[in-house]
């Protein structure tokens, strides 16, 4: 007989791994128990080294995750232990993973609408494969002391159930059922008047009457409104103070998302899986729940992920609601019951008493090629563990638009939850929040903190004022590229193209249309899109006719005055002669810049809404036209492109922008190509927010495949600079 040691790492607790193995080994002798780095086993059986190591891998359960397994054993003569069972938990902060919060899974769906079940219409119902972790969790490891769920101690019933090794519930930590779990409250104009199945009944039925309201789930409040109904949409756009930007929606089930959209497999593998992000998909029918749409050829669709939403559909006959987060376009989501209370022009709020420590925005996911796209980070995915070796214990602050940080552990990185744009004060105070939670939370006392270049980023500012003595720089789109190779641990020769919006650029230039050449240890610009100036600062960005003014004026020069832009904003004739010395070579310009040419968006409203629409009306064309570019080296110039674009005398826009989007692929393609000739290279890795359009993505990758190259990009890592902060580690590793 043998006596083994195990120790695993990785996601291993709160996912039903300690009452798994006590199954599998229930008649063995030895224990199992939760330590400070993750399970750890002792085990007296008969059975070689391999057999046991094969059974604890094929049998883990199916939300947990082994970074590391190690196995010691030796020969014993006689058992210590009379039976096999679980020890408790030691008490000390240690280097565990929590995962994200799972959405509800379809055991406990089953029993939340079972009469017969004693859950029955609970709106809290879980157990160890689903349900809250990282919004309610204090610290580690994951105990429900350490929990907000400490507030509310369990029934007999309850008790019994988590004690038991055999029940899915053993040491489901968020725990309750009717008779002792939080309880949910219809709060109208400021008092309390429902509570529980009654409150959910209530609002049902007023959002079915074509009310708004703001509903309390797992990370935060929604604002929810029946998406069919167009009045009660109209008051939503107002509340949020939002004109033109998409809504996402919660579907029935999935049996009505088929219903009115095309669903491919890896679609429905997101939609369904217990991550629950919201997937673009497109609508069998072009006006389909236009008035959530907004012009987009996209439905943001997710399936019921809290209980309660399971409630809300089964108390109503709607099929698709609302649900956006609770705050004002740019503002951080509301989290805390006080602001939602207070919430202006909203008369019902669906509330409860379980404290939410972690706001968590819902993550969007589009499936591109038939790989996912991740396009923001957060519930379901966050903290995300990439099974990656540093020498470092690292933190890297990521970019200021999208942010989502990261830490390196030496034997592990843990991504976080995204973060809106920190120029807005809410979303910079959230983000310093973070970033002191996550260091607490694991534990971290980093050796080394990275940051962007950018000298007014504001988290460059926090870097240099929080950490100054072991703070490193690193340029944005280098490091866009490093996330691209961190991610997918790519080495060798690599062509890194990075389209993307603003970045400061090693030559203090706005970077953004690049081509790098990564050899070794070292990555050279070595291409990029021909420089047009930049002027007029954040107001180039939010108001694009003002940069297609000046760049029509550096190509044309004065013939440019005849163009209708001049005629429609005037005062831009003395503005253009200004001389800006600042240069741009920004893929997000070169689109936003296209779309007021063609008389798509002059002025956004939201980040990139000139470029989306014009990508909008790209996909109602079939045309293979281009306009006219050259390649200088390694360069493109667009020059021609925007002369030909600005001297068009009948505007087709569809026909138009879809001819401007065939020729900035074709350019993006030949000049890897031509890369790839020069210097033998065969790997290309692709990163960047222009990159979240679909027309560009899948035509550029499928161009380098199909030409026998290999093409990497983001997939579970945002594509846009949600992914920025990997790829900081990766640099600070790379130039040690």
């Amino acid at each position: 007989m043998k006596a083994y040691t195990i120790e695993i790492q990785g996601i291993v607790q709160s996912v039903g791994f300690r009452p798994t193995i006590f199954r599998l080994f229930e008649k063995e002798t030895g224990w199992v128990k939760n330590t400070q780095k993750g399970v750890k086993i002792y085990l007296e059986t008969n059975a070689d080294q391999k057999a046991v190591v094969n059974l604890i891998l094929s049998n883990k359960p199916p939300n947990a995750q082994i970074e590391k397994l190690s196995i010691k054993s030796h020969p014993i003569k006689k058992k210590a232990f009379t039976r096999f069972f679980i020890k408790h938990t030691e008490n000390a902060i240690g280097d565990v993973s929590i995962p994200p919060d799972l959405g509800i899974c379809d055991e406990c769906a089953k029993e939340l609408l079972d009469p017969n079940n004693r859950r029955y219409l609970h709106p809290f119902i879980n157990c160890t494969n689903c349900g809250p972790r990282y919004s309610i969790i204090s610290g580690s490891p994951y105990d429900r002391e350490k929990t907000t769920m400490k507030y509310f101690p369990m029934c007999k019933h309850c008790r019994s159930e988590f004690e038991d090794p055999k029940s899915r519930r053993f040491h489901a930590q968020p725990i309750c059922c009717n008779n002792c779990g939080p309880d949910y409250f219809l709060v109208v104009n400021r008092k309390p008047l429902y509570k529980n199945q009654e409150a959910i009944k209530e609002l049902a039925r007023y959002l079915e009457s074509g009310g708004v309201a703001l509903v309390k789930g797992i990370g935060g409040y929604h604002l929810v409104c029946d998406a069919k109904n167009e009045e009660a949409v109209e008051k939503t756009l107002k509340l949020k103070h939002r004109t033109n930007k998409p809504f996402a929606s919660i579907a029935r089930n999935l049996e009505i998302v088929e219903k009115y959209c095309y669903l491919n497999k890896r679609e429905k593998e997101l939609l369904t899986s217990q991550i629950k992000p919201i997937v673009f998909l497109k609508p069998k029918k072009h006006d389909f729940l236009k008035s959530i749409r907004m012009g987009s050829p996209y439905l943001g669709v997710m399936l019921p992920y809290a209980p309660l939403h399971l409630l809300i559909f089964h108390f109503s006959n709607l099929e698709f609601i609302v649900a956006t987060s609770a705050n004002e376009t740019e503002k951080p989501l509301i989290y805390k019951d006080q602001d939602a209370i207070q919430f202006q022009g909203v008369e019902k709020v669906l509330t409860n008493n379980r404290k939410i420590l972690r706001p968590l925005e819902d993550s969007i996911v589009q499936v591109v090629n038939d790989k996912q796209l991740t396009i923001r980070y957060a519930r379901g995915f966050a903290p995300g563990v990439l099974l990656k070796k540093t020498k470092r214990k690292i933190l890297a602050l990521g970019a200021d638009m999208k942010n989502n940080i990261a830490i390196a552990l030496k034997n592990r990185v843990i991504l976080s939850q995204y973060t809106g744009d920190l120029s807005e004060y809410e979303n910079l105070k959230r983000f310093k929040e973070k970033v002191e939670d996550l260091l607490k939370f694991f534990n971290l006392e980093p050796e080394l903190v990275v940051c962007d270049k950018h000298p007014e980023y504001f988290s460059t500012e926090f870097g240099e004022k929080r950490f100054g003595n072991i703070l490193k720089k690193v340029q944005h789109h280098k490091a866009h590229f490093g996330s691209v190779l961190f991610e997918h641990s790519i080495d060798g020769e690599v062509i890194g193209v990075v389209l993307d919006g603003t970045g400061y650029g090693d030559d203090g230039n706005i970077w953004g249309g690049e081509f790098f050449l990564k050899v070794d240890k070292t990555i050279d610009r070595i291409g990029h899109i021909e420089y047009l100036p930049f002027g007029f600062g954040d107001l180039g960005v939010k108001e694009p006719y003002r940069l297609a003014c000046l760049w029509l004026y550096e190509i044309m020069g004065e013939n440019a005055f005849n163009h209708g832009l001049f005629e429609k904003y005037p005062f831009m004739e003395k503005a253009v002669k200004i001389k800006s010395n600042l240069k741009t070579s920004s893929a997000g310009r070169l689109f936003d810049v296209v779309s007021a040419l063609l008389g798509v968006k002059t002025i956004s409203t939201f980040e990139a809404e000139a470029a989306i629409n014009l990508t909008n009306e790209a996909f109602k064309s079939n045309t293979e036209d281009r306009f006219d570019y050259s390649l200088n080296g390694y360069n493109i110039d667009f020059k021609p492109a925007l002369e030909q674009i600005a001297l068009i005398k009948d505007i087709n826009k569809p026909k138009h922008a879809k001819m401007f989007h065939n020729t900035f692929i074709d350019a993006i393609v030949k000049n890897i190509l031509r890369i790839s000739k020069d210097t033998g290279a065969k790997t290309v890795a692709l990163s960047g927010g222009v990159f979240q359009n679909e027309i560009v993505l899948s035509n550029v990758e499928k161009g380098l495949v199909s030409n026998g190259l290999k093409a990497f990009r983001n997939v579970k890592a945002p594509i846009n600079d949600g992914g920025v902060a990997l790829g900081q580690i990766y640099l600070a590793e790379m130039e040690d």
